[in-house]
C-alpha cells in the first residue's frame, strides 16, 4: 500500500474544495459513527455520481455510468508494485464476468502525484499493460479531479484502493491497498452484488418466416 502524496495547488485542489456539502456532512458523520470501535469504512452507503475520467481509447468516449449495474472502480499505477500484483487479480474477475454485461471494471490508472500529462500517462498504461497480456479497460484520470474527489469525500488514502458500487450508485465495500485474499473476496462480494440486479436479457430469437 503506498499513501497518496500531498496535493498539488491548482485545479484538483479547486475541485476539492467545490465538493457539495451534503457529500462532506455524510462522510463526516459515517466517520463520528465509528469512533471507539472498529467499523466498516466511512464511505460504505455513500452515493458517487459521474466521474470526470477518460478513456484511454480517446477523450470522446463517454464516462461509464455508475448505475443500472457493479462496478469494481479501481485507483492503481503502473508505478505501483501492490498495484501491479494486484491488477491481474482483477483482469481474471473481468474476464469471468465478461459475458454479464450487468458488470463493470473501472481501472482507473493514476501517476504518482497528478494532475497528469494525458499523453505520457497513457502510453505508459498501454505500454504496461501490453506487456503484462492483461485486457484491461483502462482510464485516466488527467486533471485528477476524481482522485481529489475520493480523497476528500470517500476516504481514497492509499494506492491501490478498490470500491464496489451497486446499481444503486452506492458504495458497497472498500479495499485499501493489496492482500492475496483480496481478489476472493472481491469475487464473493460482486456475486453477491450482482443478485440484486435484474438477470441480463437473452437476445430475442428470430422469427420463423412465414410461409405463403
Amino acid at each position: 500500500m503506498i499513501p497518496l502524496p500531498p496535493p498539488r495547488p491548482g485545479r484538483a485542489t479547486a475541485a476539492a474544495a467545490a465538493i457539495p456539502l451534503t457529500v462532506l456532512l455524510a462522510t463526516l458523520m459515517a466517520t463520528l459513527a465509528g469512533c471507539g470501535a472498529p467499523t466498516r469504512h466511512p464511505a460504505i452507503g455513500l452515493g458517487v455520481g459521474p466521474l470526470p475520467i477518460e478513456s484511454l481509447e480517446g477523450p470522446d468516449r463517454p464516462a461509464p455510468r455508475l448505475t443500472d449495474g457493479v462496478t469494481l472502480l479501481n485507483f492503481w499505477g503502473t508505478w505501483c508494485p501492490p498495484c501491479r500484483r494486484e491488477l491481474p487479480g482483477l483482469g481474471r474477475l473481468a474476464a469471468r464476468l465478461a459475458h454479464d454485461p450487468r458488470f463493470r471494471l473501472i481501472a482507473v490508472s493514476c501517476g504518482p502525484g497528478g494532475p497528469d500529462d494525458r499523453d505520457e500517462i497513457a502510453a505508459d498504461t498501454r505500454r504496461f499493460l501490453e506487456k503484462a497480456g492483461l485486457a484491461i479497460d483502462a482510464w485516466c484520470d488527467p486533471s485528477g479531479l476524481t482522485r481529489s474527489l475520493f480523497a476528500s469525500a470517500y476516504g481514497f488514502e492509499a494506492f491501490p484502493t478498490t470500491y464496489l458500487i451497486g446499481p444503486d450508485g452506492t458504495i458497497r465495500r472498500v479495499w485499501s491497498g493489496y492482500a492475496g485474499r483480496d481478489e476472493a473476496e472481491m469475487a464473493a462480494a460482486v456475486l453477491e452484488a450482482l443478485k440484486a440486479c435484474p438477470p441480463p436479457r437473452e437476445p430475442a430469437e428470430p422469427s420463423a418466416p412465414v410461409a405463403r
